[in-house]
């Protein structure tokens, strides 16, 4: 019969690699962005948008931000109906001449 380790197992396992000499070791830059930027997908996927909003502004102070993730950005704006936070997001972060699909987002975001 096969065993599947408890929740609390994996955790120790986990902790117990993290540790070194007492101290745990600390993830690397590069481990922070990729950890942010993942969080920022799994919660657009779970159509958590407020939580992509919060995940966007993590990804600006670590200057992670690109122009898809400006765009996935301004499309949680939307869609979690906050359209004058979409328009503000979208001039405030793209610039003219700005991506067509951006512009036509802009423009459903400035129609009540």
């Amino acid at each position: 019969m096969k065993r599947k380790p408890l929740r609390s197992t994996l955790y120790l396992i986990l902790m117990g690699a993290l540790v070194t000499d007492g101290a745990i070791a600390q993830p690397s830059g590069q481990a922070i962005v990729w950890n942010a930027k993942a969080k920022f997908a799994d919660d657009y996927n779970a159509r958590k948008f407020k939580a992509v909003i919060a995940d966007a502004t993590a990804l600006e102070k670590l200057n992670a931000m690109d122009a898809d993730s400006g765009q996935v950005t301004a499309q949680a704006y939307y869609l979690s109906r906050n359209k004058p936070g979409c328009v503000k997001y979208i001039q405030e972060h793209f610039s003219s001449p700005m991506p067509e699909r951006t512009a036509q987002l802009l423009k459903r975001c400035q129609t009540s």
